[in-house]
């Protein structure tokens, strides 16, 4: 026990001096806040946020470079894990946004909001995407809004693409949600047990192999809910069946992994766009999203990405959704790398505006990370 002393006395007040240094830091953030409010600024940037985290793991390698010492390697991760709280307590000192999302608490939606603003930052539960679009529309609601843009295995989201037609609300950032399913129950029974699973359509799908293997699928009813979210507040409600959910909304409805990671692919992923009113300047990495419609003829598609590929743009997404209005006529959903303000994606842009009979610009924003 004794030997543990040293260390424990060192530990002590290396907590002290960092507690020290964050409410430096706390209070250097507030300052920033006020002079935001009187430039009448927005309180978040990503493009400040993505800068912050870059220069944490480059200040970590530069202290384990030059340590007489020993240093250990920790991951970027824990880094940006740290940081992303420190920041959402700065945000919520400047006067911190709330930010609408899709609920329940503890769906993904809420875990992408949890990314990319900490658990400062006043959360905003909406039943549907439009509800979310439209709340951001009137700020006195939510300032910013996180909806779900596109998964790896599922596609696009649709109604978020058709939300931005009819929406002056712009693209701020991205966030890349790695989603894993556990199984959960209000106590640990058997899996032999289990009768009744609730889930979402999709969520059961993306498992399917994993239940196949380790349920008595046979003889299992299975509830349909609207979200994972739902299914794991309503077995917490009912406490007769099992769901399809999230490590996030185990912890809120307080209940027990069965199972951890059943999906049948780890490589399932969906991308989140946080909207709002902002736009942040050209960065280092920018993706820019927009959509666009031509006239029906030879070589139109080939007119319009022609240009991108002149520059050497790389187009990261390119999709096609019909406009509801025409039979044949269609909707170009792109996302290319560049900012909308930096050439040579400003001049393509301009030129394309004078081209095609639509084009809308959604956002540019900084690239996110898939971690």
């Amino acid at each position: 026990m004794d030997d543990l002393a040293p260390y424990r006395k060192q530990i002590d007040e290396l907590d002290r001096q960092i507690v020290e240094l964050l409410l430096r830091r706390a209070r250097a953030a507030s300052h920033i806040g006020e002079v935001k409010r009187r430039k009448n600024e927005p309180v978040y940037r990503p493009d400040r946020e993505q800068g912050v985290y870059e220069n944490i793991v480059r200040y970590a390698k530069e202290a384990r470079d030059k340590s007489a010492e020993a240093l250990p390697e920790l991951p970027d991760s824990t880094f940006r894990n740290i940081y992303r709280e420190i920041m959402s307590g700065s945000i919520a000192l400047e006067g911190g946004p709330s930010v609408g999302y899709l609920g329940p608490p503890g769906s993904f939606s809420h875990m992408a909001t949890r990314y990319r603003f900490g658990n400062s930052v006043r959360g905003m539960p909406m039943d549907t995407i439009p509800e979310i679009f439209r709340s951001v529309a009137n700020v006195k609601e939510a300032s910013y809004g996180v909806v779900p843009a596109d998964n790896t295995a599922a596609g696009s989201v649709g109604i978020t693409m058709d939300c931005f037609l009819d929406s002056s609300l712009q693209i701020y950032a991205e966030q890349f949600v790695r989603v894993r399913h556990h199984l959960m129950a209000t106590d640990s029974i058997p899996l032999s047990s289990i009768r009744r699973i609730y889930t979402i359509p999709i969520g059961l799908e993306q498992c399917k192999q994993w239940a196949q293997k380790n349920l008595p699928m046979h003889e299992i009813q299975i509830v349909e809910t609207s979200s994972t979210a739902r299914a794991a507040q309503l077995v917490a409600e009912k406490k007769d069946g099992v769901a399809i959910a999230s490590e996030l909304a185990s912890e809120i409805y307080g209940l027990k992994i069965l199972s951890r990671d059943i999906q049948d692919s780890s490589d399932n992923i969906t991308r989140f766009w946080i909207i709002g009113h902002e736009q942040c300047p050209p960065g280092k990495r920018d993706r820019t999203s927009i959509v666009l419609s031509f006239h029906d003829e030879p070589g139109g598609l080939f007119r319009v990405l022609k240009p991108f590929y002149d520059a050497n743009i790389n187009l990261t997404r390119i999709e096609s959704r019909a406009t509801r209005k025409n039979y044949g006529e269609y909707n170009f959903f792109i996302d290319l790398e560049g900012h909308r303000d930096a050439d040579p994606v400003k001049s393509i842009i301009s030129d394309l505006e004078k081209s095609t009979s639509f084009l809308k610009v959604l956002g540019s924003y900084p690239m996110g990370q898939v971690d």
